[in-house]
């Protein structure tokens, strides 16, 4: 068998392979990375409009919080929404390709000391979506997702607003905790046919070796 043809496989294998990971376009989704001054292990800090204790995000309206081990904390740091006070706001800009597809996923949960029915407020690359906490056991987890089709090349904006569902009390202090953001772009349907071929063509190969 030519080293070249072997070489070539690989190499076709590989590209569909990387292309059908997904990769998140959002810097510190999961809020691990913090300034240095800002770490903690366990309750809360406040982090006030245009703080830039969080890496990647900016914080706008009034403040959010940074919560670790307390307050239904998802995963290491995450973020409850309403301040001390709120209201609360997080975004972040993204690279965005024209024509191309783009899925939002995060986790939410809500503050203890906070009543059922916070939430958050989203947009998406200017496609909105409200999420609220609807059980009344406050550590329910809630995965949501949202999506987008970019009109054109650039940047596109994530942000999260502190929200609270009709006829819910607006709670000041303890509202929606975020976590896990992720976006990821949407796979083109040649992505699949370049693996399905490149696996085909793999195991061809490896059929003919053996009959060899």
């Amino acid at each position: 068998m030519k080293i070249a043809t072997i070489a070539a496989v690989v190499a076709l294998f590989a590209a569909g392979t990387a292309s059908a990971s997904p990769v998140n376009l959002i810097t510190n989704g999961n809020f691990e990375t913090v300034a240095p001054g800002s770490t903690f292990s366990s309750g809360f800090q406040v982090v006030n409009n245009g703080s830039s204790a969080i890496t990647g995000w900016t914080v706008g309206a009034s403040s959010v919080d940074l919560i670790r081990n307390a307050y239904n904390a998802i995963d290491g740091y995450s973020i409850d929404m309403l301040g001390t006070p709120g209201p609360g706001f997080l975004s972040q800009n993204f690279n965005v390709v024209a024509g191309q597809t783009y899925n939002l996923s995060f986790d939410m949960a809500r503050n203890s000391g906070g009543p059922a029915g916070q939430g958050v407020a989203v947009t998406f690359g200017g496609v909105a979506g409200n999420f609220y906490s609807t059980a009344a056991a406050s550590n329910t987890l809630y995965s949501n997702t949202l999506s987008f089709t970019a009109a054109s090349t650039g940047l596109a904006t994530l942000s999260f607003a502190s929200a609270a569902k009709a006829g819910t009390p607006f709670d000041n202090y303890s509202g929606a905790v975020i976590d896990n953001v992720s976006v990821s772009a949407v796979p083109e349907p040649e992505t699949y046919a370049m693996l399905l071929a490149g696996l085909g063509l793999m195991g061809f190969l490896r059929r003919r070796k053996v009959a060899k």
